[in-house]
Parts: structure tokens; C-alpha cells; sequence
């Protein structure tokens, strides 16, 4: 009975297994097909494409002057508000005289007494030479007049002295204008006191012209390179989010600014402000341009980033531009001898690992050993210099390493695109042809086309969706009856 009952479990097992086969035959069987390949294209066109470097910062008068006081005290009148105009010289407030004017009249006071005692050891001084003269008197008794009658005489300057610094004082009650311009912020009311024993007090904050004002916009350390003096600038404003305003880069400094190991550089932006729209402290949003063209071709960047999915058919074409990019390899990049140049050298980026494999299997055997001793050349250059040295990211880029200058670039590079090759092409089975193309400079959107295409072609930028649904849900019939492959 047993022996029936593990024959007949070991034929149903079979009969699943032999199910589960035939309904992934019959799903592997039905998959869409390449002819199904779909491609997203669009053509090139010609326009303009402005390059810029975003920055953000806070508006500020050119000028602003604090205006404190030098001494203290209660302020017993303001003569000026928030938003006041002033010139030069006028008066903004004042603070209680009533000390100051007691201490100039005490001062004065002790000037007289010494002037007195002046004149009083003058007439010592002319007495004693008279006696002395007719020996009536010491040699030491008139030496004492003497001295006595320098002593009164410096007594008044010190006197003197006082008193000037009583009357500079009591002159520092008014507080006057250091300069012409408006009012922005005023930090005393009337009946407060200030006091001047450590620290100047502030009392007010004056802007000397607010129809010229300027934007300090912080850059970060990969984008300063391409900022420069004169280059226009684009801004915007939270307070009027449809309004554009313009500026000019005035200064860039040579100071570092680093916050938590992140490098930033001042750009000064000069801004134009006749109408006042722009106030003290606004936050804004700036597009420095480094580089604009006009009536040039562009492609979009995915057209750049698109890569065929597999058994694709590719074919080649502009193999003039193709080989420049052997020229165009920065130097330092460049593998000696007879060496092929890796693709990914002249489009200046840096390569898979696929890719770099594909690349070995290309060399022979001579070119291969060459290639290892020149990447572990390479390797320990990195780990000296910290993989910061000159021309190390350069060389890391053309043996498949990750030096942080890998990804700059300095005029053209050498990237490839790829078009529908109509000649090729059959219907349902499209072929594409893989075409390198010169590229310039880029908005983030779309990117210059300096040689390899013309207005017009067309150039792929993606597979429709209906493509990438067929590739997910293509089974293997060898897989397991009820899903993909064991794990």
C-alpha cells in the first residue's frame, strides 16, 4: 500500500514539474520580440544655450556706516527715525549735557587757580633774581623760584588740558550724521542710557546710497573656476518670485569660506537699485553667467546619457570625429605606444567596470602587461599625493580610478550619441548608429554640438515605456514553474 501510494505521489510530482515547464515555454514563446523595440527620439535644433554657475546670498548697501557714541549717558532727544534721509553733519540725537557742562566748569575753575599760581610764581621769580643778584638771598633759595615757577606753568597746561577735554566731551552730547544716506536701523528710544565704559554703543545704522547695492553670493570651490569680474548676473527675489533682476560680478575673493569641510569663495554682485525694490537683508537666488552661445546646435543631456539596451543592433558612423578623440585626450591620459585610447578618456568621464574589463580584453597580451604596470604606477602616485596631486585625477580617470579631478574638463570633450540608421533600419527591427559627437558648453538641459551632427538628425533619447515593461516581465522557462530563479 505504501509502495502504491510513493508511485503515484512521484507521478504527480512529474506532472507539475512537466506543467510548470510547458507554461514557461509557452510564456517564453509569446515575449515580445525585439522587432517590438521601440526608441524615443527628438531632433536637433538650432538655438541658444546660456551656461551659468547658481549662487545665493543677502543684499546690502555698499556702504553702511554704525553710528555710536563716545560717551555716556540718557538720551534726551532723537531727531531721526527708521527710513530718515540724513546728510552729512546733521544732527540724529542727543544725550544729557548736564554732567558734562558741570565738569567743563569745574575745569575751568582749576585753570584759573593755576593761572593764578602762575602769576604768583612769577613774581617769586623776579623777586628772588633781585636779591640774588645783590647777594641777599642763596644760590639754593633762588634755584626753588626757579623751579617753583616751571611747576605753575605746567600746572596750567595740565589745567588747560582738562578743560579741552571737557569741552570735546560735552561736544559729544550731539550726535551728528558721519555720512549722508538713509537711516536703517536705529537701536535706542529716547530716555534710555547708553554706556560707553567698555564698548561703543550702537545707536543707529546708516546706508550711505541704497540705489547701489551689492549681493556677497557664496560659490562653491567647483563652480568658482568659471566665475569671473564683469560676467552678467540673474537674480530673483522671494518678494517678487516673477521678477528678474540683473547684476554684475564686481569682485571675486581669494579667502576660502569653510563650513563643516565645505569650500565656498565670495563673489561680490553689484546690483542697480533706483527704483528701491531691493531692501537690506533679502535673500537671493543668483545665476552667474560664465558662458552664453546663440544659434548653435544642442542636443538634450539625455541624448548624452542614453545607452541601447542589449542585442541592440549599432552600427558607426563619423569615424573622422570618433578618431579626434585620440587628439583631444588631455595629456597625462594618453596610454603610450600603439595603445588604444579607452573610450571613456575622451568622453572625460569615468568608466564602468564593464567597461574597463571590455577595454582589457581588447589588448594584447604586451599591451595588457603595460596597462597593469602603468596602473599600479598610477595606484601609488594616488596614495602618496592623497589623491589630490596635479594630474592625478587625470590619470585615475584613464585607468578606471576615482581621483577627484576626473570629472573637470577644459574646453570640448568627445561624448557620443547615438541615431536611427534609416538606411539600415527595417520595420520593426530599427538599427541605430552610434555617432561621436564634439560637445560644449551645457545649461544642465541641453548641451552644445560643436561637430558630428547637423540641424536635423535625429538622435535617440530613451526605449518607450512598453519596452521596458516587455524586459521586466520576460521569463525563463528554466527559471522554476512559479517565478524567476532560485536565489
Amino acid at each position: 500500500m505504501a509502495a502504491n501510494r510513493r508511485f503515484w505521489l512521484k507521478w504527480l510530482m512529474i506532472a507539475v514539474l512537466l506543467a510548470g515547464i510547458g507554461a514557461g515555454g509557452v510564456a517564453y514563446v509569446r515575449r515580445p520580440k525585439d522587432a517590438e523595440l521601440e526608441f524615443k527620439t527628438v531632433k536637433v535644433a538650432r538655438g541658444e544655450i546660456t551656461q551659468a554657475v547658481t549662487a545665493n546670498g543677502a543684499l546690502n548697501p555698499v556702504r553702511t556706516v554704525t553710528v555710536g557714541s563716545q560717551i555716556s549717558g540718557i538720551i534726551t532727544e532723537l531727531k531721526v527715525d527708521f527710513n530718515s534721509k540724513v546728510r552729512e553733519g546733521d544732527e540724529l540725537a542727543k544725550i544729557d549735557p548736564a554732567t558734562y557742562e558741570r565738569a567743563l566748569a569745574r575745569d575751568v575753575a582749576d585753570l584759573a587757580n593755576a593761572q593764578a599760581g602762575l602769576e604768583l610764581a612769577r613774581f617769586n621769580s623776579k623777586r628772588a633774581k633781585e636779591l640774588y643778584a645783590n647777594r641777599l638771598i642763596s644760590e639754593s633759595e633762588f634755584e626753588q623760584t626757579e623751579v617753583a615757577l616751571k611747576q605753575a606753568d605746567a600746572n596750567v597746561k595740565i589745567r588747560q588740558a582738562s578743560v579741552d577735554s571737557a569741552k570735546v566731551d560735552l561736544d559729544r552730547t550731539t550726535i551728528y550724521a558721519p555720512i549722508s544716506g538713509m537711516v536703517i536701523s536705529r537701536k535706542v528710544d529716547a530716555g534710555q542710557t547708553v554706556a560707553a565704559s567698555f564698548n561703543t554703543p550702537e545707536l543707529f545704522t546708516i546706508a550711505n546710497d541704497l540705489t547701489k547695492m551689492q549681493i556677497e553670493t557664496l560659490v562653491s570651490e567647483a563652480d568658482v573656476g568659471g566665475v569671473q569680474e564683469e560676467q552678467k548676473v540673474n537674480f530673483m527675489v522671494d518678494a517678487f518670485p516673477g521678477r528678474k533682476f540683473t547684476g554684475r560680478v564686481n569682485q571675486v575673493r581669494f579667502a576660502p569660506i569653510t563650513n563643516q569641510n565645505v569650500v565656498n569663495y565670495t563673489a561680490v554682485v553689484e546690483v542697480d537699485n533706483r527704483d528701491l525694490k531691493l531692501r537690506p537683508g533679502m535673500t537671493a537666488n543668483a545665476s552667474i553667467i560664465t558662458a552664453q552661445r546663440t544659434n548653435i546646435l544642442f542636443v538634450p543631456n539625455v541624448a548624452l546619457r542614453f545607452r541601447p539596451p542589449e542585442n541592440t543592433a549599432i552600427g558607426s558612423t563619423n569615424d573622422a570625429v570618433a578618431k579626434a578623440a585620440d587628439t583631444n585626450a588631455p595629456a597625462g591620459m594618453r596610454p603610450p605606444g600603439d595603445m588604444p585610447v579607452p573610450p571613456w578618456v575622451s568622453e572625460r568621464r569615468r568608466p564602468t567596470e564593464e567597461e574597463r574589463k571590455k577595454y582589457e580584453d581588447s589588448l594584447t597580451p604586451e599591451q595588457k602587461e603595460q596597462y597593469r604596470q602603468m596602473r599600479e604606477r598610477m595606484r601609488a602616485m594616488m596614495a602618496e599625493g592623497g589623491g589630490q596631486g596635479g594630474g592625478g585625477g587625470g590619470g585615475m580617470m584613464m585607468f578606471g580610478g576615482g581621483g577627484r579631478g576626473a570629472s573637470q574638463t577644459d574646453g570640448p570633450a568627445i561624448r557620443k550619441v547615438y541615431v536611427l540608421d534609416k538606411e539600415r533600419s527595417t520595420p520593426g527591427k530599427p538599427v541605430l548608429a552610434a555617432v561621436s559627437v564634439k560637445t560644449g558648453i551645457s545649461d544642465g538641459t541641453n548641451t552644445e554640438i560643436q561637430e558630428g551632427l547637423k540641424e536635423g538628425d535625429v538622435v535617440v533619447i530613451g526605449t518607450s515605456g512598453a519596452t521596458a515593461t516587455a524586459a521586466a516581465t520576460t521569463v525563463n522557462p528554466f527559471g522554476g514553474p512559479f517565478g524567476g530563479p532560485r536565489r
